[in-house]
């Protein structure tokens, strides 16, 4: 079962996992409340998530168990849990044990989940934006009223009759600025080719250190043993490593050789097994990507072009730039590493525009592709919708 379809009914598609007694949670559920959305409330402290739902929100989240763990006012001094030994299955079974140890409040809405501290982050994954001004219980304002009356509606909508009022919203800055994650952005590559000497992978690894020297947390998706599509279950070993990395990822490096004129089979095959959604989540939407191709002759775009439309398909944020090598053969010297030269300086020029358009749009990606007809669709309506029966 997907996450979303878990936690989401015909009557509400938010949910919150609430502990009244937390002034945090409290103020989250307001906010909710306040841009016209009823959630399910569940108090997980009465009734906690098993460790199976617990994974699912952690991978939705891009987070660890440690991300989510609760110091304050819970047994976490005494369990020694600042100790380095203890594993991710370790730690969920003490939450399991000490649910008060699962942080507060975590929300799921067909845009996304987050652990909401503080309480606006809420505001990131919310369809329908906060009506007006809300004050937290200490007194501070959140949304301006300015802004809130600027992004929610025009001054009339008399000349538009088809536009259903409750779902329009005047794009603003407010929902634009928010507060800037810290951890280092999350990227995942994929290369073409199981080649014993790829030069497509070879590329990847260039791209990898490049990431790294930037700041950037990476992880590169090995092909090797990933069966073709509908070749084999999704729940296979391999389809669900991918699938896992790409929901754990905020951007995307798509590295793949040119053959007959297109991209491999064996990079095709990789995205194909990513899904367009889980339930009325979509993994990769507004996440970042890079594109890059190796060719074994003179420098051709057909494989980066191909990936940018496959991009735009998985609803994705194709940065600008991009890199074409020409002669692959002849750009890595005997310890497969890539020579100076002009191809080399283009994917620093890459590598640098996906980190910066990473850090730019990660934090306010749900408001960016976020669709007035989808806000007028139930998570239900579109799950149905997006998760089609196979048509071959």
């Amino acid at each position: 079962m997907s996450l979303s379809s878990s936690y989401t009914s015909t009557m509400s598609n938010t949910t919150i996992f609430h502990n009244p007694a937390c002034g945090t949670s409290r103020n989250t559920l307001a906010m909710i409340r306040s841009s016209g959305v009823e959630p399910i409330i569940v108090e997980y402290l009465e009734s906690p998530p098993d460790t199976a739902q617990i994974r699912q929100l952690l991978s939705a989240m891009g987070s660890s168990v440690r991300d989510v763990l609760r110091k304050k006012g819970t047994p976490y001094v005494e369990l020694d849990l600042d100790n380095p030994q203890w594993s991710d299955e370790q730690l969920l079974a003490f939450i399991e044990q000490h649910p008060i140890l699962l942080n507060r409040p975590i929300v799921v809405t067909p845009m996304g989940v987050r652990l909401c501290r503080p309480s606006e982050v809420v505001l990131e994954i919310l369809s329908v934006p906060q009506r007006d001004p809300f004050i937290k219980e200490n007194g501070e304002v959140v949304i301006d009223a300015r802004d809130a009356v600027h992004q929610t509606a025009p001054k009339s909508l008399s000349d538009l009759p088809h536009v259903v009022s409750e779902y329009f919203q005047v794009p603003g800055l407010a929902r634009l600025q928010r507060r800037h994650s810290e951890h280092p952005p999350r990227i995942l590559l994929l290369y073409g080719s199981l080649r014993p000497r790829s030069f497509s992978r070879l590329l990847v690894e260039e791209s990898v250190r490049l990431l790294q020297a930037m700041g950037a947390e990476v992880k590169v998706f090995h092909p090797n043993g990933l069966p073709l599509p509908d070749d084999a279950p999704d729940t296979h070993p391999k389809v669900q490593e991918l699938r896992a990395l790409a929901e754990w990822s905020e951007g995307m490096v798509w590295c793949s050789p040119e053959r007959h004129g297109a991209m491999t089979g064996i990079m095709k095959a990789q995205i194909d097994w990513i899904p367009l959604a889980h339930g009325a989540v979509r993994p990769t939407q507004g996440k970042t990507l890079a594109v890059m191709q190796v060719c074994g002759g003179s420098q051709s775009f057909n494989a980066v072009n191909q990936m940018r439309v496959l991009g735009r398909w998985m609803r994705m944020i194709t940065i600008p730039n991009q890199s074409s090598v020409a002669k692959a053969y002849q750009e890595f010297d005997d310890n497969d590493r890539m020579k100076p030269s002009s191809y080399y300086e283009r994917m620093v020029d890459v590598m640098e525009e996906l980190v910066k358009f990473t850090l730019l749009t990660r934090d306010v990606s749900p408001y960016l592709v976020d669709r007035y007809s989808e806000r007028k669709e139930s998570a239900q309506e579109l799950s149905q919708r997006v998760n089609l029966p196979k048509a071959v």
